[in-house]
């Protein structure tokens, strides 16, 4: 019998048929794989100061404040160790003192992470469990800012305390700021839960309003800044 590669069994054929499909079908551009890779070598999360012109990796990250595991594989030429600790090594220095770093050793390279389940595993579990009641608490933090905005818009109490309390209850590292994402995302989500009973915004209405109060344009709020916040703005409650 002739060995012909694509004739023998019948899932060479389907797959002789599916690559045939694919690679001549309108529907696949042979570029957006050079595209997927040039954005790959192109991405940074390196941003220019405005003050100075500088890129700064630091600026960049300045807003990652979560707990973070960084994970690095030896063997991986794609993401390589040194970037990884480098990640690590910023987060750190920008003030976020909930970082675990894990450098592991793998035949894998980069399909470690998909491969080696026991490693990485393992890695998410001691992540984890360093923090306070395994980061359950991260959750409970959400809930509790949440609880605290959606009874401000409920009731229209917009006092300097109502609001005070709710920039402690989002700002629970002690940063003295807060992010502009997480207002608007929390605040986006509280107003769809009010449903009818709130405006219809759009998560880009939020955030532009909320931006506007940034006075220094570096993506935070401190407490002035989120206390010049006019919440009625966002969300009506209608009357009767």
């Amino acid at each position: 019998n002739r060995l012909v590669i694509g004739e023998n069994f019948m899932i060479e054929q389907y797959i002789k048929h599916q690559g045939t499909k694919w690679a001549t079908s309108r529907a696949f551009d042979p570029n957006s794989l050079i595209w997927m890779s040039t954005a790959m070598d192109n991405f940074t999360l390196e941003e220019v100061v405005p003050e100075t012109g500088e890129v700064s990796l630091e600026y960049g990250m300045r807003h990652i404040t979560q707990p973070a595991l960084v994970i690095g594989v030896q063997t991986d030429v794609l993401f390589p160790c040194w970037q990884q600790r480098e990640i690590a090594q910023v987060l750190r220095k920008i003030g976020n003192n909930r970082v675990s770093y894990y450098e592991l050793d793998s035949i894998f390279g980069h399909d470690t992470f998909l491969l080696n389940t026991v490693a990485v595993g393992g890695a998410v579990k001691g992540h984890l469990e360093q923090e306070p009641n395994g980061a359950s608490h991260l959750h409970m933090d959400a809930a509790r800012s949440a609880s605290i905005l959606l009874g401000a818009l409920w009731n229209r109490e917009f006092s300097v305390e109502s609001m005070e309390r709710l920039f402690y209850a989002l700002d629970a590292r002690n940063l003295g700021r807060v992010s502009i994402d997480e207002v608007s995302s929390l605040l986006y989500l509280v107003v769809l839960r009010m449903g009818e009973y709130c405006d219809n915004m759009t998560l880009e209405e939020i955030v532009r309003y909320i931006k506007s109060q940034d006075k220094d344009n570096d993506g935070m709020l401190t407490k002035d800044e989120f206390l010049s916040l006019e919440l009625s703005r966002v969300c009506s409650r209608i009357e009767g």
